[in-house]
């Protein structure tokens, strides 16, 4: 009985070793294939990766993909023999077949029908094609927003500021005409008065001295092309989802993307370095509104409009940064029914990016204080910790920011830890302008310590009626554009004697309190 028991045992375990190998076989015959970049040289794309495939017709064949496609839709644009995954076409760069914005899939025959047998990629080096590329105007890292009403007066060179940043709505500059756009093939129409408003802006800032950052918002314009599917159900809120979800939006956006990094070029209406992305884009149901999704989708939609953003400004201005856009709240829970936390949005975010090719993104981030009325950043509070389980990133924090980007999936495609603007954070003098002033002393030495911040912009030149409804006197001047005690400090920021100044008023040595990287 035992013998009887050990053949049957053996026979199977022959048998289970016979149906493992044959299955092995079986896929090595089908093999896979993996590309690994899209690169730009000259006027060709050439798509490179390693493949085992056997196409049935002894043809890889390479297709080009819209964003919102898949699987094996799309153009065929290349061909290789099978044990090979090196392919070279045309960019055709600004006609109907453009292939800036298109991502690539190899595509075999099996079974006799075409199959998707490959990863997807992205061209990552769209500043190859670039023809207005203009110097930057990299500095010190002081900023403010300015007031459009105040752009005329001495106040941003008495400060000091380098940086400046300020709100392009996608909704006013594509309503209506005045300006015909040629671009793909097709013809774009962007309304001359309004983007005269904005060269005005640029040129009035770049004669200051003064590096100009636009932060692209989509605000619910005459037409609803820019806006995500998903958001077009009529729920009210400040900004919506950019649409990368079907060709409209995504033939739109790469003319946009083009038209603003080609005007914002050196071309006489005045330069613009650095593009942010939305605002504040992980609190999903207040400044970037899409239905309820879980984060990753979420991320991905935003990844595939950041990214038609990305290659379409850069491939006009080889200099131009562009930038993710998220506020203080890091590793809270999300919640997709108002937001996502920092952390786990720009871990999905970045994990998109870097499957399809990845590109040289930054972050812009908003470490308001918390409660956001409390001017007090300086004193350590349970909020705001130096550990990436922090619920909140504030002036104090910065910190964990950096130390997260500096991890090696993070990384930038040249190896380097991406840099942060504080693009918007501001402080409140409704319970007196001493704690204003002292605050903005301690941002300012923060961010001075971080050699991974590029900008720290203070969010008012001047006070707005309705955000000191809210408590929230956050400008250097006030509403009769009258400098506070806190101008005089960020106009001296970073002055010994003003330090010690700030120190005095907050009873503790604020220089103690940096947290150097």
């Amino acid at each position: 009985m035992k013998k009887h028991s050990s053949f049957c045992l053996l026979s199977a375990m022959f048998a289970f070793l016979i149906l493992f190998l044959c299955s092995g076989s079986e896929s090595a015959a089908a093999g896979g294939a993996t590309l690994n970049s899209a690169l730009i040289q000259g006027n060709q794309v050439v798509v490179t990766g390693t493949s085992s495939v056997a196409s049935e017709d002894g043809i890889l064949h390479l297709y080009a993909q819209a964003p919102y496609e898949s699987g094996v839709q799309g153009v065929e644009v290349a061909q290789a023999p099978n044990g090979t995954a090196t392919f070279s076409f045309p960019l055709n760069k600004n006609t109907a077949n453009s292939n800036l914005f298109k991502k690539f899939t190899i595509v075999a025959i099996q079974n006799g029908v075409p199959t998707a047998v490959s990863n997807s990629v992205y061209i990552t080096n769209p500043e190859a094609c670039a023809t207005h590329t203009a110097a930057r105007r990299d500095g010190a890292i002081k900023g403010i927003l300015p007031a459009a009403q105040l752009l005329n007066a001495n106040n941003l060179t008495d400060l000091g500021v380098h940086q400046a940043t300020y709100n392009l709505l996608l909704g006013r500059i594509t309503s209506g005409g005045g300006i015909d756009y040629q671009y793909n093939g097709k013809t774009w129409h962007f309304n001359a008065q309004v983007v005269s408003e904005y060269d005005i802006v640029a040129r009035r800032l770049n004669a200051q001295g003064i590096q100009v950052t636009f932060i692209i918002l989509n605000d619910l314009g005459a037409d609803p092309t820019l806006i995500h599917p998903l958001a077009r159900d009529g729920v009210a809120a400040n900004y919506y989802a950019l649409n990368a979800a079907d060709q409209a939006g995504a033939e739109k956006l790469a003319a946009v993307a083009s038209f603003l990094g080609q005007r914002y070029s050196n071309t006489g209406h005045g330069t613009v370095d650095n593009w942010i992305v939305g605002n504040e884009v992980n609190a999903r149901q207040m400044w970037n509104y899409m239905q309820a999704v879980d984060v990753n989708q979420y991320a991905a939609e935003y990844a595939k409009a950041f990214r038609i953003l990305y290659n379409g400004l850069k491939s006009e201005n080889a200099n131009a940064r562009v930038y993710v856009a998220t506020d203080q709240q890091w590793a809270a829970a999300s919640n997709p029914a108002q937001y996502y936390g920092s952390r786990p949005f720009l871990v999905s975010f970045n994990d998109y990016i870097r499957a399809e090719g990845n590109i040289d993104w930054r972050l812009s981030s908003h470490p308001y204080n918390v409660p956001l009325y409390d001017p007090n950043n300086w004193t350590p509070t349970g909020y705001a910790t130096h550990s990436q389980s922090s619920r909140y990133v504030t002036m104090q924090n910065i910190d964990v920011i950096t130390d997260f980007l500096s991890q090696p999936e993070l990384l930038s495609p040249s190896g380097a830890v991406r840099t942060v603007k504080l693009s918007e954070v501001g402080y409140s003098s409704i319970n007196g302008e001493q704690q204003q002033a002292i605050a903005v002393t301690y941002a300012y030495l923060q961010a001075i310590s971080n050699r991974y911040v590029d900008g720290l912009i203070i969010s008012r030149e001047m006070d707005e009626a309705v955000e000191i409804a809210q408590g929230m006197a956050v400008g250097l001047l006030n509403g009769s554009a009258q400098p506070k005690l806190a101008y005089d400090f960020y106009k001296h920021a970073g002055d010994p004697n003003y330090v010690a100044q700030a120190s005095a008023m907050a009873g503790v040595d604020l220089t103690s309190l940096v947290t150097m990287r």
